[in-house]
């Protein structure tokens, strides 16, 4: 995956506070848009966020 693209749609993913919202804004499936956190924070080695079913929020590393 792009550093770039998945960079980015973590970004929408922090800004909108939820996945749903930021796969519409980046125009993709929210499929996607956990494959590309996943992907991130894989290559980085940290958790950026923690996800639940009800909510997503940012674990210290994701913060920094």
């Amino acid at each position: 995956m792009d550093l770039f693209q998945s960079m980015g749609v973590y970004v929408k993913v922090v800004e909108t506070g939820s996945m749903t919202a930021a796969a519409a804004k980046c125009e993709m499936s929210t499929t996607m848009v956990g494959n590309h956190l996943r992907a991130l924070e894989q290559r980085l080695g940290v958790q950026l966020l923690q996800r639940t079913t009800r909510q997503i929020s940012l674990t210290l590393d994701g913060a920094a």
